[in-house]
């Protein structure tokens, strides 16, 4: 564990919140909630979809303003707080979803967040290169995979000289030497003073990294503790009192069809970041798709839906698929739902309604107009099937929290009633209750009989839900595991090539 000793008693606390209250439309999301955070210090704050997480963060950093309640940073009360207000007060928070200007560099992107603060090119490279990560101050931001993008927020917030770091899933797009290598960043800021709350629904790296846990349920504080002194089912028990611990039961029990034609066949297929991949998935099969971040899985996925150009073969259903593009591919049966859902997964300024029914305008208008009858029986057909959120089908999804916006990600790409569905991180920021839901889904989905190919980052993912595995590194297919030899061992040497490729 890598726990500071020291990470008590340093005088006051960075952040006192006190009985802070926030309702929106009425209805309370947070009730009363007391945290802080000790200088050198990192608390852990977990919850389900909704328990107030990302509430209480943006009230603390002066995003929304709370209805009850006082706010302390740095020892003294801050009325008024404003995201301005906060950096002023060396708070800074890295987001769950990088916020970059798409067409501006790297360099520019970390110097324009700095407010004012002189830093010049020879230190924001020591800052990168302190991450060991290789990134081009000069490459455009939008052109950066997920991953890099993080990594470039993490470094807005250590050159602002932050006393008070609010980290919001770090991890969800990282390999896990990234992971490391942050671990080892968060613990040498903790150690110089620097206060930091943990967000994340990885129960392991609370552990690993963090000194308490505090677990939010429904808008309320229902356990804080020292990490040493509780387990993860007492956090699990917390967050979801309900709920039964997913240990490995939800694996997909369907199979490849016998005789059955492939329903995607890729064969020598080329494009950006990937060369010469073949495959192929038949319906009822869960074709699992592991590599760590920059191996061109997703560029793989965004070539064959359509998103970007490539050389080789797709095969739909039998029949070559050329000309791809996004419009095609759901109109010949193949979907895909992104890796980066508030991007490119869901409209966030749409209604639950909106976003549902996107993918298939062309089945619920009449002389161009929205069938209103028809375009609620979209949304409520798959509002079950998901656990999507209950509530007024108008609730824009900028508003959901972020386990229920990928549940809306996953139902635009169902709509149309796909063959073939392509899952690229589908579980990433997604909480323990609502990624059994999405679990149960993808298992389901193959028993009906669909062919889903399953990205993930996450061996334990690909393991849990694979039928058939394929490994990729440095672009390539190196190896495929089927039956009892897909286990975390074999996914995860194969990734990393410590054992060579797999057979």
């Amino acid at each position: 564990m890598l726990q500071s000793s020291s990470s008590q008693g340093r005088g006051d606390p960075v952040a006192v919140v006190d009985g802070l209250w926030k309702s929106y439309g009425g209805v309370p999301v947070l009730k009363g909630v007391d945290i802080d955070v000790q200088p050198g210090e990192i608390h852990a704050l977990v919850g389900g979809n909704g328990a107030g997480k990302s509430t209480l963060m943006k009230a603390i950093t002066g995003v929304v303003s709370p209805d009850a309640g006082r706010i302390e940073i740095g020892g003294r009360e801050v009325r008024n707080l404003s995201p301005r207000a906060a950096h002023a007060n060396a708070v800074y928070m890295v987001p769950q979803e990088p916020q970059l200007f798409p067409n501006l560099s790297v360099l520019e992107n970390v110097t324009l967040s700095l407010g004012g603060r002189k830093v010049g090119r020879r230190r924001v490279q020591e800052v990168l290169d302190s991450l060991a990560h290789p990134i081009d101050l000069d490459a455009r931001a939008g052109e950066l995979s997920i991953s890099d993008q993080q990594l470039i927020e993490i470094v807005r917030g250590i050159l602002r000289e932050a006393r008070l770091l609010i980290v919001d899933e770090p991890t969800a797009a990282l390999t896990a030497r990234e992971v490391d290598q942050l671990f080892t960043r968060l613990r040498s800021l903790a150690d110089g003073g620097v206060g930091i709350f943990y967000v994340s629904h990885r129960m392991s790296e609370i552990f690993a990294l963090c000194d308490r846990v505090t677990v939010l349920r429904d808008g309320a504080m229902v356990l804080q503790a020292r990490t040493d002194e509780v387990s993860v089912d007492d956090l699990v028990r917390a967050m979801v009192p309900d709920a039964v611990r997913h240990e490995g039961t939800v694996r997909a029990k369907a199979v490849a069809r016998k005789g059955a034609q492939a329903a995607l066949e890729l064969r020598a297929l080329t494009g950006q970041g990937f060369a010469d991949v073949d495959l192929e998935v038949h319906p009822g099969e869960v074709l699992g798709i592991a590599g760590v971040v920059g191996t061109g899985r997703t560029e793989l996925a965004e070539t064959v839906f359509g998103l970007r150009p490539g050389t080789g073969s797709v095969v739909l259903d039998g029949e070559e698929y050329d000309s791809r593009s996004p419009r095609r591919s759901l109109a010949r049966g193949l979907s895909y739902v992104p890796e980066d859902r508030h991007a490119h997964g869901v409209f966030l300024l749409g209604t639950i309604v909106d976003n549902c029914s996107s993918t298939v305008l062309d089945r619920i208008t009449r002389g161009g107009l929205i069938r209103t009858e028809l375009d609620h029986q979209v949304t409520d057909r798959f509002a079950k099937d998901l656990a999507l959120q209950q509530g007024s089908r108008g609730r824009k999804v900028a508003n959901l929290s972020g386990g229920n916006q990928q549940k809306v990600s996953l139902a635009k790409a169902l709509a149309p009633e796909p063959k073939v569905i392509i899952l690229d991180e589908p579980s990433r920021g997604v909480d323990v209750a609502a990624r059994a839901d999405l679990y149960r889904l993808v298992s389901d989905l193959a028993e009906r009989g669909l062919a889903v190919v399953l990205i993930s980052s996450d061996f334990e993912e690909i393991v849990e839900l694979s039928t058939r595995v394929l490994v990729m590194r440095d672009g390539r297919v190196t190896g495929q595991l089927s039956g009892e030899r897909i286990t975390l061992a074999a996914v995860r040497d194969g990734a990393f090539g410590t054992i060579g490729e797999v057979a």
